[in-house]
């Protein structure tokens, strides 16, 4: 990489890493933007739009944790499907999550649906949680929520 800079002040080291800071910056409004849809706003009071951006600001926060949970999971390993920086890219992280669902069934019976997508295995693990494919009835899913360490 090259940087050019004004900052003549700087030694090399800091330069780096004040360019880092402000690529991390930028991302964060990427991703506010694209995969969390924060514009175009379809609110019209300040209250609303003031709500609007903390859903999304939380969004992010929640994305953030994620991918720090699964880079300093002992599971990952860096490759071509896993960013260096991030483990999943917030796309990943968002549509695996969207598809995962429960199915209500009959007698009280309930169903996780795509455990077998790999970005959502890749997310439970880093949060060593283990869903095993089977019915489940309320009070199993229940204890599945109470015993998830975040």
């Amino acid at each position: 990489y090259k940087l050019i800079t004004s900052e003549l002040d700087m030694n090399d080291c800091d330069v780096i890493d004040t360019y880092h800071g402000l690529s991390q910056i930028e991302d964060q409004f990427r991703v506010m933007k694209s995969t969390l849809n924060t514009r175009p706003i379809n609110v019209w009071t300040k209250e609303h739009i003031q709500a609007h951006l903390l859903i999304c600001m939380i969004a992010l926060i929640i994305i953030r944790v994620i991918q720090y949970k699964i880079k300093n999971s002992k599971n990952f390993v860096s490759n071509q499907d896993l960013d260096w920086e991030s483990g999943l890219s917030s796309e990943r992280i968002v549509n695996a999550l969207n598809k995962w669902t429960v199915d209500r069934l009959p007698e009280d019976y309930y169903r996780f649906n795509s455990l077998n997508d790999e970005d959502l295995s890749i997310i439970l693990k880093s949060f060593n949680i283990d869903i095993p494919k089977k019915l489940y009835r309320r009070s199993e899913l229940k204890d599945i929520k109470m015993n998830i360490q975040i």
